[in-house]
């Protein structure tokens, strides 16, 4: 399959095949399929940090006991591992320099 060229950028959670705006945070090639798994990566990421947003009035609950920044935190590591793995030379070079790289080998 071939693979097309896409500007993803995480913060806004937008994946792109023209380039408009800040859009442009990573450049991606990939297939459709790739695509579409990054999307459900993204989506997961908006869940779980709704999740989060309704623990933060939980003052009793602490952030290392809390699911839903497991949960957010495993959807960005993903995320960053599939850009890395489809990005172009500047965008793993981006993630290269992230102070959680080296977590990025052990997600599935």
């Amino acid at each position: 399959m071939d693979k097309r060229k896409f500007y993803v950028n995480v913060e806004s959670r937008e994946i792109s095949e023209l380039k408009a705006g800040n859009n442009d945070e990573f450049v991606i090639y990939g297939t459709p399929n790739d695509i579409i798994e990054l999307r459900e990566s993204l989506e997961d990421m908006e869940h779980a940090d709704l999740g989060t947003f309704w623990r933060s009035h939980m003052p009793f609950k602490e952030y290392h006991r809390d699911e839903d920044n497991d949960a957010y935190d495993h959807c960005l590591l993903k995320t960053y591992k599939m850009i890395y793995e489809l990005g172009d030379e500047q965008a793993k070079q981006h993630v290269e320099q992230m102070p959680f790289f080296d977590e990025l080998n052990k997600i599935d």
